[in-house]
């Protein structure tokens, strides 16, 4: 693995509400003090902003400078397409034109967004496009439309990166693009260099993926573009510390990051809901960081001579090494 890059979605700093409580269980913080927050966080070097909605009641130089005040600096645009009423039964796939279209051009928008603040990707969590029941929707025409769709949006920047994040479900029973296999596929038909993955952990574990093996499957075709961190049951995107349930698990996830050489941004992709945010990424900075030095302790080369057993126990005898004394 390259030099280690910290990010963080401002998300992780602007409070947090579900079904259950609208208001939110904290107070909803303005970007300006999200960006605040996140100089706060040792080792945080990057944020993630979402586009349009991050830029509503500041422009581009207001957000440079913020940045700039807390040695900050944008490393991923996502397009928010999922937050809007209008889009509550697609954007990119939305059986009416001219609502598709607005989805597209938003994106597009995002691209020139990224390059007025010098972020080098763009992220596309496409949340509305899906369906909640059988017979809902034509998914011929659903993947039709991500493939024209996300090639219109590469095509504006063949510099700039596009990670496609997937997720099985939420808020539709049913995301479209909601595996690795999936997103793989899409983005080979596209057939564009700039088009890849941002893979997260949670989601990974929701689709019944080992989130190891999406990393040696992504970065086998040079598709690896952006990384998120949390942890969750795997039942829900539940975007927890990472390191608080799948321990092995993490760490053989950045062990493989080690492998396959992935030198971009390791972001924080969580919702605090009950816990103080700053100290929430704190402590998952902290716990990466420890997880990290665990997969530095692995003997590579017996590991390497275990595999060829293919037997669990001897790998086992290897990796548990690094814990148990």
């Amino acid at each position: 693995m390259g030099k280690i890059k910290f990010s963080a979605g401002l998300w992780c700093f602007g409070g947090c509400a579900d079904r259950f409580n609208v208001a939110g269980y904290s107070e909803f913080k303005a970007v300006e003090e999200q960006i605040r927050l996140a100089g706060q966080v040792r080792g945080i070097e990057g944020v993630e902003f979402h586009w349009p909605t991050d830029f509503e009641k500041m422009d581009f130089a207001q957000a440079k400078a913020l940045l700039e005040e807390h040695n900050l600096v944008p490393s991923n645009m996502n397009v928010n397409t999922f937050a809007f009423a209008k889009w509550k039964h697609g954007a990119f796939t939305h059986r009416d034109e001219r609502l598709r279209r607005e989805a597209i051009d938003l994106a597009k928008g995002a691209v020139d967004a990224a390059n007025e603040m010098g972020a080098k990707s763009v992220g596309l969590w496409l949340g509305a496009d899906g369906y909640d029941y059988p017979f809902q929707v034509d998914y011929r025409l659903q993947w039709q439309y991500l493939a024209e769709g996300i090639r219109e949006v590469a095509e504006v920047d063949p510099n700039m990166l596009i990670g496609i994040e997937y997720k099985l479900k939420e808020p539709r029973t049913h995301i479209q693009i909601g595996t690795v296999g999936k997103t793989l596929y899409i983005c080979n038909e596209i057939g564009l260099d700039n088009v890849g993955v941002a893979l997260d952990f949670g989601h990974a574990l929701m689709s019944r993926e080992n989130p190891a093996d999406s990393v040696a499957l992504l970065a086998r075709s040079g598709k690896l573009f952006n990384i998120h961190f949390n942890d969750a049951y795997g039942e829900w995107d539940d975007d927890m510390i990472p390191g608080t349930v799948h321990l092995w698990e993490t760490v053989e996830y950045l062990y493989y990051l080690k492998l396959t050489n992935y030198d971009r941004w390791l972001g924080l992709d969580m919702f605090p809901y009950r816990e103080d945010s700053v100290k929430a990424c704190d402590m998952a900075l902290r716990n990466i960081e420890g997880m990290m030095a665990l997969a530095e302790k692995i003997d590579d080369g017996a590991l390497a001579k275990a595999w060829e057993t293919m037997d669990a126990v001897a790998t086992q005898e290897i990796v548990r090494k690094i814990v148990f004394q």
